[in-house]
Parts: C-alpha cells; structure tokens; sequence
C-alpha cells in the first residue's frame, strides 16, 4: 500500500481491542433543547421596553404637584363647626318666606311669515347660484353712430 509508512504505529494490543467486535446497547436520542414560547418572548420583549424607558427617562417631563396636608386640630374644629353651623341654618329654613314665581314659557319660534320670507329667499339664492349659463344666447352688439343732418348743423351754427 502506498502511503501507508506515513500513519502512525499503533501498539498491537490497542489493535486488536479496536478491531474486536462489541456489544452496544441501543439507546434511543431525544433531543432536550427546549425553545422559548411565544408568550415567553413577548414577555421578554415587554420587559426589555420597560427597562429602554426607564433608561431613557427624564424628570423634567414631570408635573409639579402639591400634596394636601392634613389639617392640624384647630383647622378640623373650624371646619367642623362652619359645617354644624350650616347645617343647622338649612335645618332651620322657611319654605313658606319664599316668594312665588311663576315661569312663562316664550315661543321663540319664528313665525309662518318669516318662515316663508327666508324659504323664498334661500330659493332665491339657489336659483342664483344653480343658473345655467349655457342657456344664454349669444348676442353680437352693433353700434350705431348716428351723425347729424345738415338742417341740425345749421340750426347749431345758428343758434
């Protein structure tokens, strides 16, 4: 054989462990790569946003907000006697004090006269605006210079 002197030597005891026959057991593969979902990505990418605009973020967009404190002890009492106060006063009210009114309803309904003027008017206008110029004939001027007598010439030169 040629090139065979260049192979390397190998001992003659692992030679003949290479070329013995064994028996393997059969093994079935299944492969564990597990993939992502779908929902898994969309809620990686989600989060990636989130974090993109926390990053980005900057607080002079912010509005400037204030913050009701609550009131000490003798603003609360003020309170809640201007509210007993008031309370009493509406408690305390006289319907019968009360002057009577009586509502009169207006009609402020244009009446038929006017109704018909701006009908008349808004027909009017379309006319106007809807008028149809090819309808017009056309019409060629002739000028007519109508030059004096003699009788008329003689008259102004006399007069």
């Amino acid at each position: 054989m040629p090139g065979t002197e260049n192979l390397p030597k190998v001992e003659a005891n692992l030679k003949e462990e290479i070329e013995k026959p064994s028996e393997l057991k059969h093994v079935e593969v299944a492969e564990k790569i597990v993939l992502p979902s779908a929902e898994d990505l969309k809620n990686e990418k989600v989060h990636e946003n989130l974090q993109k605009g926390i990053e980005g973020f900057t607080p002079d967009k912010l509005k400037a907000v204030k913050t009701k404190e609550p009131a000490s002890g003798a603003d609360l009492m003020k309170t809640e006697i201007a509210t007993g106060a008031t309370i009493k006063a509406v408690e305390g009210f006289d319907a019968a004090a009360l002057k009577k009114a009586e509502t009169v309803e207006k009609n402020s309904l244009p009446d038929q006269e006017a109704i018909k003027a701006e009908k008349e008017h808004e027909q009017f206008k379309t006319n106007i605006e809807g008028f149809d110029k090819d309808k017009l004939k056309d019409v060629q001027t002739i000028e007519k210079n109508t030059l004096p007598t003699k009788e008329t010439i003689e008259q102004e030169k006399t007069a």
